[in-house]
């Protein structure tokens, strides 16, 4: 039986690329960030306050992931090529997954020198550090409030959305120490905020790792129920069965599945009608709208669901071989 391979680009669908996202914001966001990097860097050094400079650090990962944001947002709106055939969207992954490992060195940091400072605590100028944490904290709350709505579609402003809020949240904590310290002269104060920035950069960052190795493994898509779709998919008239079967993502909002059809000998002629209903149903019901089918009769062999990919090594040779051959046949 001829087989029949069907394709469904509705990318108007679910391809909620970068492209969708504020350059502008993050643009204002990057210039603002980068000043008070330095400010709050001399303050650090001079109030000696390992949380102030802590925060700093911090701000300094946060510059960073939106500097790397913003140019994930401009590489994805890249076209697709022959060699890139599924575009630059995940430009936005690899920089997420950057921007984590950066945060979790910057946690390791913090915590050296806060355990240092426990056993060698230092006097602070705690009315400096009060007043710069302070502006910091109202920095950092804006631009967060500005990422918050686009940070729902995209694990890389997800990311650059999650600096902001962190290093926020940090700030009002170094606030927090700066009263302490100014009205009890409790030195520890200090070190112990800064451990638990530490300890939050490193709870907040870990999703975001862990998010952007299932995305490089291209594991099936958070949430969907596998076993749930291929039921529905045979529930469809004219399926007797699936296999070969490969569902991931590709990107944010960008899933794919392909698989193969057994198609009853009585609906052959039927064919097109049960892929456009397969289709519809993965798109309708799973966000599943790029979906490659290939449909073959239904006593052809093949009944694995699960397809184990050969790993065989590229040969440019036996691709020239190939295509010279193909050029002599022509």
């Amino acid at each position: 039986m001829a087989h029949s391979h069907a394709h469904d680009h509705s990318c108007g669908h679910s391809h909620h690329s970068a492209a969708g996202m504020s350059e502008g914001r993050l643009k204002l966001a990057i210039g603002l960030t980068s000043v008070f990097i330095i400010v709050e860097a001399i303050a650090g050094a001079r109030a000696n306050s390992l949380a102030l400079l802590s925060d700093a650090g911090h701000n300094f990962t946060d510059a960073l992931a939106l500097a790397l944001s913003w140019y994930a947002v401009r590489v994805a709106q890249r076209p697709a090529t022959a060699s890139k055939t599924f575009g630059y969207h995940r430009v936005g992954v690899l920089t997420a997954l950057f921007n984590a490992v950066t945060l979790l060195v910057i946690a390791a940091l913090i915590f050296r020198e806060a355990y240092d400072l426990f056993f060698n605590p230092q006097p602070v100028a705690s009315g400096l550090m009060i007043g710069v944490a302070a502006v910091a904290f109202l920095l950092n709350t804006t631009i967060a409030l500005g990422l918050r709505g686009e940070a729902a579609h995209s694990v890389n402003m997800r990311g650059a959305f999650i600096h902001m809020a962190g290093d926020a949240l940090s700030s009002l904590g170094v606030v927090a120490a700066g009263v302490a310290i100014h009205f009890t002269g409790w030195a520890y104060a200090d070190p112990l905020v800064a451990l638990l920035i530490g300890a939050f950069i490193v709870y907040s960052s870990w999703g975001i790792l862990t998010e952007t190795v299932h995305v490089l493994l291209e594991s099936a898509p958070r949430g969907l129920d596998v076993e749930a779709m291929i039921a529905s998919v045979q529930s469809v008239p004219g399926v007797s069965g699936v296999h070969d079967l490969h569902v991931w993502t590709i990107a944010d909002g960008m899933n794919a599945l392909s698989c193969h059809l057994r198609i009853a000998p009585s609906n052959q002629r039927e064919t097109a009608r049960v892929v456009q209903e397969v289709k519809g149903l993965l798109g309708d019901r799973y966000a599943l709208w790029h979906s490659t089918i290939e449909t073959e009769c239904a006593d052809e062999e093949g009944t694995t669901l699960l397809c184990s990919l050969p790993c065989r090594p590229f040969s440019r040779a036996a691709l020239v071989e190939g295509a010279l051959a193909e050029t002599e046949r022509k």
